[in-house]
């Protein structure tokens, strides 16, 4: 895994959600789909209380209340005062995931690839939380998969202990709707190539396997990331042999 990537997440975030959804649709069951869910962050009024919401519409750019129109508009000193709108925040943070259905819409797996925001102490965190607990008490399996260092782990306490043993730098966890209690734990350390995946389905299915590696590196060569800026100190810094590890392939490439 490359620990620069987090430079780029929401770029790259966005397309390794494609790269899965496109890659998983061609190996499930011909009654089953799967596609891209997002949730949008909207705090509103002076107090900017924090609401989700999925859109119909997405805003791509705020209006800007202060801009001044194209066009001038005499005024009528007769005229009441404008009203004042209520002011809508967008937050820029768009929060996507994947689901897998059955053709009539029954929701069978999630699939989070998270972010930074997931994983600070903050609302998004919070919220985040929350979904997960709603996606597993609904009876969905749930798998999450996490490629970047900043920020605290959210698998649940067994999960961090495991991870933290093998000395993972990131980890993958799924659980499975029909053993709730019992979660398969994918280790991944940054020197080593990056799991291969059982994406659980229905009881009667066989499970889908996702070979993450390969996507990453098409994230990788799509989105030019050889242009990223190598010579960034990294949060949280690399261990020293991995710093040590990191800096040898980056001369080997001439990217510092």
């Amino acid at each position: 895994m490359n620990p620069f990537f987090e430079q780029r997440w929401r770029d790259a975030h966005h397309a390794l959600l494609s790269y899965v959804r496109d890659t998983l649709q061609e190996r499930l069951p011909a009654d089953l789909v799967v596609w891209a869910e997002e949730e949008e962050v909207v705090m509103m009024g002076p107090g900017k209380a924090t609401k989700t919401y999925r859109p119909d519409v997405q805003v791509r750019e705020p209006w800007k209340l202060q801009e001044p129109d194209g066009t001038a508009v005499a005024t009528d000193p007769r005229a009441p005062p404008a009203t004042e709108p209520i002011r809508v925040y967008l937050d820029e943070e768009v929060e996507r995931w994947l689901e897998i259905r059955e053709a009539r819409g029954r929701l069978i797996t999630v699939i989070e690839l998270l972010s930074p925001t997931n994983k600070l102490a903050t609302e998004d965190r919070d919220r985040y939380l929350q979904r997960r607990r709603n996606f597993i008490g609904g009876g969905a399996n749930f798998v999450e998969i996490d490629l970047v260092r900043q920020g605290k782990w959210v698998f649940p306490a067994p999960v961090q202990s495991v991870l933290q043993r093998e000395g993972a730098a990131y980890g993958a966890c799924v659980i499975r709707a029909i053993r709730p209690a019992e979660q398969d734990v994918y280790p991944i350390r940054l020197r080593e190539r990056l799991p291969v995946i059982r994406i659980p389905l229905r009881p009667t299915d066989p499970d889908v396997v996702l070979d993450i590696q390969p996507l990453v590196d098409q994230c990788h060569e799509r989105g030019r990331y050889h242009l990223l800026d190598y010579g960034q100190s990294l949060e949280p810094q690399l261990a020293p042999e991995d710093a040590a590890w990191a800096d040898q392939i980056l001369r080997e490439q001439n990217l510092v």
